[in-house]
């Protein structure tokens, strides 16, 4: 236990080390697929908030997905899935597709990982398409890390899509929550 907890801690010093340098891309990045040990620490909601204004900015309160510890290999794919959908999208749009994929796994009934809620068939155009494996910018891996540390800008939102490319009553007939960009997001 004291173990788990000083490596936790290690990335937690690691994390605010990398952010202060810019270097967020590398830190995830670096990690090896192999090592299912690196974790992005469980912090306090105190302690998570000064670390989420320095990347976005005062004034964020963190969300329920702040309780989430993620491997670094789930928020390279969380970059990733962020890329595909919203590399065009401002940081706020970026953050909120990332957050409704952990609010996904929090709400377990589309996937209890971040890789299952991913790779779901049918959930997400990058997969199919292969943009998923386009290389997150700097901007996406931040808005990974940010969603990661429970910044949900979308209300706890599952499902988004862009209103004049959808057409499924599934998605229309979902409770509206908020409009970021090009995306509408709904419970």
């Amino acid at each position: 236990m004291k173990q788990n907890n000083v490596r936790r801690f290690a990335a937690l010093v690691l994390l605010v080390l990398v952010l202060a340098s810019g270097g967020a891309t590398a830190a995830v990045r670096g990690a090896r697929p192999q090592d299912s040990t690196a974790v992005v620490p469980q912090v306090t909601v105190q302690s998570e908030a000064s670390g989420l204004n320095a990347l976005v900015g005062p004034g964020i309160v963190p969300g329920p997905n702040a309780a989430m510890g993620l491997t670094s290999d789930e928020l390279h794919l969380l970059a990733h899935i962020i890329s595909g959908e919203a590399r065009g999208e401002s940081f706020e749009g970026q953050v909120a597709v990332g957050a409704v994929v952990l609010n996904r796994v929090r709400d377990r009934e589309l996937g209890t990982t971040v890789a299952e809620v991913i790779y779901r068939p049918g959930q997400f155009e990058p997969v199919r398409n292969g943009q998923i494996n386009i290389d997150p910018s700097e901007s996406c891996v931040k808005a990974a890390l940010a969603a990661a540390a429970g910044w949900d800008p979308t209300d706890g939102a599952l499902y988004f899509w862009q209103p004049e490319q959808t057409w499924s009553e599934f998605l229309w007939s979902r409770p509206f929550k908020v409009q970021i960009g090009c995306h509408r997001f709904t419970g």
